[in-house]
């Protein structure tokens, strides 16, 4: 009869989750790459925030959505990334039935905001190429700050409906002593799908299509501009 070790994610308890077992160069090599991955998103995030925040020339509408959504995709590598990649390489949750419940709610809500942040980006870049005139008077920091902060408490009170269940019974967060599970309803799931990702890429990819073909139209009105206006001075010579 073979043997096979396993290991427990909480030896001393009862009830413990089993964790997969790996060789010590699989954990070095996973830990460098989620490491690198989540220092790099970090970094480049933080460069973009200081940059704005910093310099008063890019204090212009469409920096402070590309700030808030820096400030999203930050929170993602400083505290998402490395969360759920210990959680992917050790295979139990070490962090407790409290911040079980409330990490999916804080992924959950910056991962909407990203997205509510790349749709006001797409609205604001059709807005300058569609009416260009028009852009500084239509779009003002003070509503771009008020368009920020609805999009915020939008995910905030989404994330919180769509996660009522897992953070209100915690017997539904595991089945095992050191595992933390999201178990969501079929109805919620179809509604998840099309408000989080269907919806967003949708608005998003008709935005730049109609940027794309306004700014061709205009390509075609300026190239015909100059025939009408070179054409006339050929002639003459």
């Amino acid at each position: 009869m073979e043997s096979q070790d396993v290991e427990c994610c909480y030896p001393s308890h009862n009830t413990s989750c089993t964790k997969d077992v790996r060789s010590g160069s699989e954990y070095i090599f996973m830990y460098v790459i989620f490491l690198s991955l989540s220092a790099l998103t970090v970094f480049l995030n933080l460069l973009v925030i200081i940059s704005v925040s910093h310099f008063k020339q890019l204090h212009t509408p469409t920096n402070m959505l590309v700030l808030s959504l820096a400030v999203a995709d930050m929170i993602v590598g400083l505290f998402a990334m490395p969360v759920e990649g210990i959680r992917l390489i050790e295979t139990c949750w070490y962090f407790g039935e409290i911040f079980c419940s409330i990490f999916p709610l804080v992924v959950t809500t910056v991962v909407s905001g990203s997205l509510g942040n790349l749709i006001f980006i797409s609205i604001d870049r059709y807005i300058a190429v569609s009416d260009p005139l028009l852009y500084s008077t239509k779009v003002t920091i003070k509503r771009v700050i008020i368009c920020i902060s609805v999009i915020w408490l939008y995910s905030l009170i989404y994330s919180v409906a769509v996660l009522s269940n897992h953070m209100f019974y915690p017997e539904t967060r595991n089945t095992c002593y050191g595992e933390c599970l999201f178990v969501s309803n079929f109805t919620w799931a179809i509604v998840d799908l099309i408000l989080s990702l269907i919806s967003p890429c949708s608005i998003v990819i008709s935005l730049y299509l109609r940027i794309y073909c306004v700014a061709k139209y205009q390509a075609q009105v300026i190239n015909s501009s100059f025939s009408v206006i070179i054409l006339p001075n050929v002639a003459s010579h």
